[in-house]
C-alpha cells in the first residue's frame, strides 16, 4: 500500500520528519517522558520569584519619594491590571484545550497563526536572553558591592561568566533541578522580604544613618545611579504623618511619570513564566490560571504593603535619594543583600529556562530553519540544546553597558508589552468568533476584557517612548514578514481570520435579500459550469466578476453500481493530504482537485461540487442550489460544445497524478532521489518542495498541473438536446447565460497581463445584429454592454471597447442616425465614449431565414471581417428553438458554430434576469 504524503503537519511539533529522523519530532516526542510539574512548584513559584525583583528592596521608595503614597499605588494598579487581564486571557486560552510547551508562542501561533505567534516568539525569546543577562549582571554586581567593593573589573567578569555556568547546569538538570532550586530561591527571597518588612514595622524608635558628612546634602536628581547609593536616611516608626507628608507626587526633571511607570511596570512583569514551562506541567489547564492569579495576588499584597511602610517611616528626601533605604534600616543588611541576590538569580535562571523552551517550541514547528534546537531529552522532553544556544547569547549580552543597557531595557520592555498585546487580541478575538468549540473551562475572561488588555499595552508601549515603541513594531514587523515569505505557514492550527469573516459574513448575508435587487447595484455574478481546467475560460469568468461572486460548478459522476467500499480504495491521498486533509469522500476528492486550480491559478472563487448519477440533472441541481439567500449566481457561463475535439482524462485523476509525481515528498522516486544526501540537506529539500506546492503558479497556462492540452474538449459533454434544453433552464430560472467558444485565445493575452509585458491594444467588441428602440432595449443589449464594459475595464488600457451594429438596409441619410442612437444609449449608460461603427448587411443576406446556415455564414464572414485586432466578441445568443426535437436542437447548434467559426474568442449572450441591469436615472 502506498505511503501517504507527510504534508500535514502535527499539531504539537509540527514533524515531517521521517523514522529515521526523529530529531524532536512527532515520532520522538511519543517516547519522551512529560515533566508533571504542579501549580506550587510549576507556576506560583517560578511567576513569584520573577515578579518579585529587585524593585521591591530597591526601587519602591524612590517610587514613593516622586510618584508620592497615591501615585504609587494607581501605577501599580494600573500595572496589574494590564498584567491581571493578560493573566486572565491565556487563562481562558490554555482551559481551551491540551497546552504543549512554548508559552505565549504556542498560544498566539494556534490562536493566530504561525507568522504572528513566530514574530512574537522571537522577540519574546530574545527578551528572556537579555533578562537572563540583566538579571546575572545585578547579581553579580550586589555581591561585588557588598563583599568585594575594589575587586578590579576582571573579577566581576569571571564572577559573572561563572554565575551563568551554574545557572546553565541547573537548566541542564532539567525540570526537576529547576523547581528544587527555586524552591530555595523562594524560602531565601521570603525570609529577606519578611525581615526586612518587619524591620519597618516592628522599630520603635527614630535614628539617622549617614553616609554623608553631616553637612554635606549631595544631588539625587541626577540620572547618574551611583549617586543614589551614598545619601543620608532618617528612619521614623511609622506615622501617619509621614503618610500624609509622602501622599501626593513631587515630580522632577529628570524623575517624571514616564520614568516611574516603566520602572513599576517591569515590577509587574512575570506572568508568562508559568506558560512558558506549560509542557512541563502535569496539568496546564489547571495549573497555569490558579498558580498565576496566586503568584498576582501575593505579589500585589507584598509590594503594595513595601509602600504603605516606606511612606509611613521616611522622609521624602531619604526616599528620594537612596535606593538602599531597605537595606540601610534593616536589622541586618545582609538580609536585604540576600534577598536582592536571590530576587535576581531567581528571575536569571526562570528566564533561561523559559528562553530555552520557547526556542524549542519554534524549532519544533518548522517556521524558522532552527531544526536543531527541536530537540528534547529521552527524560523529561529537555530542551538542552536550546538552553545551551541561550546560555551562550546571555553570556554575550554581558558585556553591553550604559546607555546601551538603558535603550535596550526599554526596547524589551516594550517586547514583553508586545507578547501581551498579542495574547490579549487572541483571547478577544476566539471570544469574537463565537465558535462552538471555543468553551474554555475558565470563564473569567470576555472579550472586552481582552480588548481592554490589548489596548492598555499596545498604548503603554507607545507612551513610554514613541521611538523605541516604533523600533519594537518595525521589528515585529520584519520578522513577521519574514516568516509570512518564506516559511510553510499553512499549518492545521485554524485560522482566526477566517473564522471572524464567516461570523461577519454570515451576519451581512442575512441582511441582502435578494427581493431588493436595483439597477443601480447590479453586478455580475457567475456560475461557471466546467468540467476541465480550461485556464483561460476560469480566468475570463475571474476578470468578469473582480467585484461579484464567482462560483465554480462541477459535477461527480457516480456509476449507480459502483461499489462504495471498492471506490474508497481509488481515492487519491496526495490532493486530500494537501488540500482537504481531513475528508475522505469522493465528492471531497473532486473538490480538493479543483481547490489546487484555484489556489495555483489565483482564480479567488468559490467551489461547488454536485454529486449523482446522471449529469444532465447534476448540472440541472448546481444551476438551482448555487449560492445562498441574496447571494446568488445571476449568470451561468458555458463552454461551446465542439464537436470532433479530444475529450481529456478525468481531470481529477490527471492533476492528482501529476501532483504526486512532482510533490509528493513520501515517493518512492523522492527517497531514491534524495537518499545519498545528510540528513538536514534531506529535511530541506522536503521543507523546500512542501513549501512550493502551496505557492501560486507564476504561469498557470503553462503549468503541468494547472493547464490542459490546448486539442481538449472542455465542454460538458452533453449531447445537442440536452445541452439546449439546460440553456433552456438556465434563461427559465432567471438567469443570464454566456456561452463561450475560443476561450484558448485569450490566453496570450492573460498571459501577457500577468507577466506584465507590453501588449499591443486591441479591441473588444460588442456586436448588435438588427435594429433596436428604448422598448426592447433590456433584451440582450444591456447585457452586452455590461459584459463587455466590465471586462475592458479589468484589463485595462491594453483593450478598448467598440459597438458595432449590423442591420439589413438603411438609406443614406440613416446611418448618422442609427450612430447617433448609439451614442445615446453610450452617454444614458455613462460609458466612456467607444468607436461606435454601423453596417449594411451583405444583398445576399437581406432576403434569408434568420435561422437558416446561409444567413449566420455571412454573418460570420462580416464580424470575421472587421475582427482582424479583436481579442473578445460579444454577441446576442439567438432565441432557442420553441420545440426542442433532436433536429432543432442539431440544427440550432449547427447555426451557432456556423456563426462563431473562425473568430476570435466570442461570448453569446441571452438575459434571462426579469430585472433591468442597466441605471440610467440617479
Amino acid at each position: 500500500m502506498e505511503k501517504a504524503p507527510l504534508l500535514q503537519a502535527s499539531i504539537n511539533n509540527g514533524s515531517n520528519l521521517d523514522e529515521e529522523e526523529s530529531f524532536g519530532g512527532e515520532e520522538e516526542l511519543t517516547e519522551n517522558t512529560k515533566n508533571e510539574l504542579g501549580t506550587i512548584n510549576g507556576v506560583y513559584v517560578p511567576c513569584l520569584l520573577n515578579i518579585l525583583g529587585t524593585v521591591l528592596f530597591m526601587r519602591i521608595g524612590y517610587s514613593v519619594g516622586y510618584a508620592g503614597w497615591i501615585g504609587t499605588i494607581l501605577i501599580f494598579v494600573f500595572s496589574e491590571l494590564i498584567t491581571i487581564l493578560t493573566a486572565l486571557s491565556f487563562s481562558s486560552i490554555v482551559t481551551n484545550g491540551k497546552m504543549a510547551g512554548g508559552g505565549a508562542y504556542y498560544m498566539i501561533s494556534r490562536s493566530m497563526g504561525p507568522s504572528f505567534g513566530g514574530a512574537t516568539g522571537i522577540i519574546f525569546y530574545t527578551t528572556y536572553v537579555a533578562n537572563c543577562a540583566f538579571n546575572a549582571t545585578a547579581f553579580v554586581e550586589d555581591i561585588i558591592q557588598t563583599f568585594y567593593p575594589d575587586s578590579p573589573h576582571a573579577v566581576t567578569l569571571y564572577f559573572y561568566h561563572g554565575t551563568l555556568f551554574v545557572l546553565l547546569l541547573v537548566a541542564l538538570g532539567g525540570a526537576g533541578a529547576f523547581a528544587r532550586v527555586n524552591t530555595l530561591l523562594f524560602i531565601t527571597l521570603f525570609t529577606s522580604i519578611i525581615v526586612s518588612l518587619g524591620s519597618l514595622m516592628f522599630t520603635s524608635h527614630s535614628y539617622h544613618v549617614e553616609s554623608l558628612p553631616a553637612n554635606g546634602t549631595g544631588s539625587c536628581n541626577s540620572v547618574d545611579d551611583e549617586l543614589h547609593f551614598a545619601h543620608n536616611v532618617t528612619y521614623y516608626p511609622p506615622r501617619s504623618e509621614r503618610l500624609v507628608e509622602n501622599f501626593y507626587p513631587s515630580w522632577d526633571s529628570n524623575n517624571d511619570l514616564v520614568v516611574v511607570l516603566a520602572l513599576i511596570f517591569t515590577s509587574t512583569c512575570g506572568v508568562m513564566e508559568g506558560a512558558n514551562l506549560s509542557g512541563d506541567l502535569k496539568d496546564p489547564a489547571k495549573s497555569l490560571p490558579k498558580g498565576t492569579l496566586m503568584a498576582k495576588a501575593t505579589s500585589f499584597t507584598t509590594y503594595i504593603l513595601f509602600t504603605t511602610m516606606l511612606a509611613l517611616c521616611f522622609d521624602r528626601r531619604s526616599l528620594k535619594c537612596e535606593y538602599l533605604i531597605l537595606q540601610k534600616t534593616a536589622v541586618s543588611p545582609y538580609f536585604v543583600v540576600v534577598g536582592i541576590a536571590m530576587a535576581t538569580l531567581s528571575t536569571s535562571l526562570g528566564a533561561l529556562f523559559g528562553a530555552a523552551r520557547i526556542l524549542q517550541a519554534i524549532a519544533r514547528d518548522h517556521i524558522l530553519p532552527l531544526g536543531f534546537f527541536a530537540f528534547g531529552a529521552k527524560k523529561g522532553d529537555e530542551p538542552r540544546y536550546a538552553v545551551v544556544l541561550t546560555w551562550l547569547f546571555a553570556n554575550g549580552f554581558g558585556y553591553l553597558g550604559g546607555t546601551s543597557v538603558r535603550g535596550l531595557a526599554t526596547i524589551l520592555t516594550d517586547f514583553f508589552l508586545t507578547a501581551y498585546a498579542l495574547v490579549n487580541l487572541s483571547q478577544a478575538l476566539l471570544s469574537l468568533t463565537a465558535a462552538p468549540n471555543y468553551r474554555p473551562v475558565f470563564k473569567f475572561a470576555s472579550w472586552w476584557s481582552s480588548s481592554l488588555g490589548f489596548i492598555l499595552s499596545i498604548a503603554l508601549m507607545w507612551y513610554l517612548g514613541p521611538i523605541y515603541a516604533g523600533v519594537t513594531t518595525l521589528l515585529w514587523l520584519v520578522l513577521f514578514s519574514y516568516i509570512k515569505l518564506t516559511a510553510n505557514t499553512e499549518k492545521d492550527w485554524g485560522d482566526i481570520s477566517q473564522a471572524l469573516l464567516y461570523r461577519v459574513v454570515v451576519a451581512r448575508l442575512k441582511e441582502l435579500v435578494q427581493r431588493k435587487d436595483s439597477a443601480k447595484f447590479w453586478r455580475s455574478s457567475v456560475l461557471l459550469l466546467i468540467s476541465d481546467a480550461d485556464v483561460p475560460l476560469l480566468t475570463f469568468c475571474k476578470y468578469l466578476t473582480v467585484d461579484g461572486l464567482y462560483l465554480i460548478g462541477v459535477t461527480n459522476i457516480e456509476k449507480e453500481e459502483e461499489d462504495k467500499l471498492a471506490s474508497a480504495s481509488k481515492r487519491r491521498p496526495t490532493l486530500m493530504q494537501s488540500m482537504l486533509p481531513f475528508h475522505r469522500s469522493a465528492m471531497a476528492v473532486t473538490k480538493a482537485a479543483w481547490l489546487w486550480l484555484v489556489e495555483h491559478a489565483r482564480l479567488d472563487a468559490f467551489i461547488t461540487v454536485a454529486n449523482g448519477y446522471n449529469l444532465e440533472h447534476t448540472l440541472r441541481t448546481l444551476i438551482s442550489c448555487a449560492g445562498m439567500g441574496g447571494l446568488v449566481p445571476n449568470t451561468v457561463v458555458l463552454p461551446f460544445p465542439e464537436a470532433g475535439a479530444q475529450q481529456a482524462p478525468d481531470y481529477v485523476s490527471r492533476i492528482d497524478n501529476q501532483v504526486r509525481n512532482i510533490y509528493d515528498t513520501s515517493s518512492v522516486k523522492f527517497r531514491e532521489r534524495t537518499k545519498a544526501l545528510p540528513t538536514k540537506a534531506r529535511q530541506a529539500e522536503r521543507e523546500r518542495i512542501e513549501s512550493l506546492q502551496r505557492k501560486p503558479c507564476k504561469q498557470p497556462t503553462k503549468c503541468l498541473v494547472c493547464s490542459c492540452q490546448s486539442s481538449y474538449n472542455s465542454s460538458l459533454g452533453l449531447h445537442n438536446k440536452p445541452f439546449i434544453k439546460l440553456l433552456g433552464e438556465c434563461l427559465d430560472a432567471e438567469k443570464n447565460v454566456l456561452l463561450v467558444r475560443n476561450s484558448k485565445g485569450l490566453a496570450p493575452l492573460f498571459h501577457g497581463l500577468q507577466e506584465r509585458h507590453k501588449l499591443m491594444p486591441t479591441n473588444i467588441d460588442v456586436w448588435i445584429f438588427g435594429e433596436w428602440d428604448w422598448e426592447t432595449l433590456e433584451e440582450n443589449i444591456t447585457l452586452l454592454l455590461q459584459h463587455a464594459h466590465i471586462m475592458q475595464k479589468a484589463l485595462g488600457r491594453v483593450t478598448k471597447l467598440r459597438i458595432l451594429q449590423l442591420v439589413r438596409y438603411f438609406f443614406s441619410t440613416e446611418q448618422n442616425t442609427l450612430q447617433e442612437q448609439l451614442k445615446d444609449l453610450v452617454l444614458a449608460a455613462r460609458l466612456p465614449m467607444p468607436e461606435i461603427l454601423v453596417f449594411c448587411a451583405p444583398e445576399a443576406n437581406k432576403d434569408q431565414s434568420h435561422d437558416s446556415i446561409q444567413h449566420y455564414t455571412h454573418l460570420n464572414e462580416v464580424v470575421a471581417a472587421n475582427s482582424s485586432n479583436t481579442t473578445l466578441a460579444f454577441m446576442a445568443l439567438p432565441t432557442l428553438p420553441n420545440i426542442l426535437t433532436e433536429d432543432a436542437t442539431d440544427h440550432y447548434l449547427k447555426c451557432l458554430d456556423t456563426l462563431t467559426a473562425g473568430l476570435p474568442p466570442v461570448v453569446l449572450a441571452a438575459k434571462g434576469e426579469p430585472t433591468p441591469i442597466l441605471s440610467t436615472h440617479i
